[in-house]
């Protein structure tokens, strides 16, 4: 994240339940229930549905054109250095490689900062998420989008991305815990909204502190995304790791046992 950091704004945002997608009746006997019921899914957001550096460098040239504006800087020749630094061993400290390339006073970050986290993102998912959280849901998994970060943000990653028609809810972690992802009480507010409890529930994500070792502490099984350059030593390894958010589907019914039920 861009430093440095701000406090938290003091007002909660509020959690939005999605839309729900329209799906056919569902039968409640037989066969038909043990191919359809399936338990939940809670299931991370930066880097897992979307590339976070998607809002990153949308972000740097917000800025970008912010200081354009603001002071004698050529946009083109600030958001060079922005990403020069976002690529190189600056990374996190882009602001204040800009400052010090343009003579910038330092007290101009928290600006910055603002700028940066409150720019409209233009965002999309990777190819194949949409199809596979249909797919989900077709087959009786419910899901609960779980994401860190300041709500104020994270809400407008969510807007961009048009992402909550397809999910049964989006819950902002930090709401529920300072910090977030892996305290165990963001994970029970999930499990809550999924109303299921955690045996018949799967964490899916990228990072394998946040999304897998917190969900195993709060007794999920766990699916992580590799990624490259994330190295996990295997006594902290996700019960599954797959390379692709389309891999999800087996992935979570080989580690989940369908749910029986015969009401007739």
């Amino acid at each position: 994240m861009i430093a440095p950091q701000l406090p938290t704004p003091a007002g909660p945002v509020p959690v939005f339940p999605s839309r729900k997608v329209v799906m056919p009746p569902v039968e409640t006997t037989g066969a038909h229930v043990r191919r359809r019921r399936r338990g939940g899914l809670i299931v991370d957001l930066d880097d897992t549905l979307y590339p976070r550096e998607q809002f990153v460098l949308g972000g740097l040239a917000a800025v970008a054109r912010h200081i354009a504006g603001a002071r004698a800087v050529s946009a083109d020749a600030a958001l060079t250095v922005l990403i020069d630094a976002y690529d190189g061993e600056e990374r996190g400290r882009e602001l204040q490689a800009l400052c010090r390339r343009f003579d910038l006073p330092s007290d101009v970050i928290p600006e910055l900062v603002t700028v940066f986290r409150g720019h409209r993102p233009s965002l999309w998912l990777r190819p194949g998420v949409v199809d596979t959280l249909q797919r989900l849901r077709r087959d009786g998994w419910r899901i609960v989008i779980l994401t860190n970060g300041l709500p104020s943000v994270q809400s407008s990653k969510v807007a961009a991305l048009e992402v909550a028609r397809f999910v049964d809810g989006v819950l902002y972690a930090e709401q529920f815990a300072l910090g977030g992802k892996p305290a165990p009480a963001t994970f029970q507010a999930a499990l809550a909204q999924l109303n299921l409890p955690a045996r018949s529930c799967i964490c899916v994500g990228d990072d394998p502190i946040c999304d897998i070792r917190g969900g195993r502490g709060a007794g999920l099984r766990t699916i992580r995304i590799s990624r490259s350059g994330v190295q996990v030593p295997s006594r902290h390894e996700a019960d599954a790791v797959i390379d692709r958010f389309e891999d999800v589907p087996s992935a979570a019914d080989a580690l989940l046992n369908l749910v029986n039920v015969d009401v007739a």
